[in-house]
């Protein structure tokens, strides 16, 4: 379980608060690169840390991103109507959340009501590469092949690219953040760290994107992680 003081985070310098809830956990458990799915709980365990997270939101910057290990629609009922009643008592006009593309339909409709109440949602999804074969034969994403970009775009506002890990190539990496600029607002370049999965590093491509790594940060569109815990939560 992730601890508790690794659950909030205030970046005055991105204008945003940041929440890492606990929920059930992703539906989908079955990407080959991801351990993030074991920070999970009964709603008896996730409800009263949340609680305890959200207690810290201040709403000074009016905009909170909520994460989960998972997607959001995977919180408790409880925690997405307290995530709901926050925005709107303390002001906050921008929420920003993470969601597997199986629940996009969800998604829309969780925008146009929020849109209703005052509230832009920012959907971000882990696309992590848009080389489907890779995507789907070798990380087991479960987005599916046939998959426009553009129709991503069309629900979500935000993506998040991995990069680093063996069996992928520079020019994959290339043409996966030209895609992502040409589509969505915010592009996330997540780079891959050593986890308990069977996936490795390749420590040639890490080299290479060490060498471009102030090109990639000059760029106002891109915001680049090296570390899974650079936004000031995680373990």
């Amino acid at each position: 379980m992730m601890p508790f003081e690794r659950r909030y985070s205030r970046l005055a310098e991105d204008g945003q608060e940041i929440v890492l809830l606990m929920g059930r956990g992703c539906f989908w458990k079955r990407c080959a690169f991801c351990d993030y799915h074991l920070d999970a709980g009964p709603d008896e365990l996730s409800v009263p840390i949340n609680d305890r997270v959200l207690d810290q939101v201040t709403g000074e910057f009016g905009r909170l991103v909520a994460l989960n290990s998972g997607s959001y629609f995977e919180l408790p009922v409880v925690t997405r109507k307290r995530i709901e009643e926050l925005c709107l008592e303390k002001g906050i006009r921008h929420l920003h959340m993470e969601s597997h593309w199986r629940f996009h339909d969800r998604v829309a409709e969780l925008k146009t009501r929020l849109a209703r109440e005052g509230i832009a949602l920012h959907p971000r999804i882990g696309i992590e590469t848009f080389d489907e074969d890779y995507r789907e034969d070798v990380l087991d994403k479960g987005v599916g092949k046939g998959v426009a970009p553009e129709d991503i775009a069309g629900i979500f506002d935000e993506c998040c690219l991995l990069f680093g890990m063996e069996g992928q190539s520079t020019e994959q990496f290339e043409r996966d953040v030209a895609i992502a600029k040409a589509h969505f607002d915010v592009v996330y370049i997540n780079i891959f760290n050593t986890n308990s999965t069977a996936v490795r590093p390749d420590a040639a491509l890490l080299g290479w994107f060490q060498e471009r790594l102030a090109h990639y940060k000059k760029d106002p569109q891109l915001r680049v992680l090296v570390e899974n815990t650079e936004l000031g939560v995680g373990d």
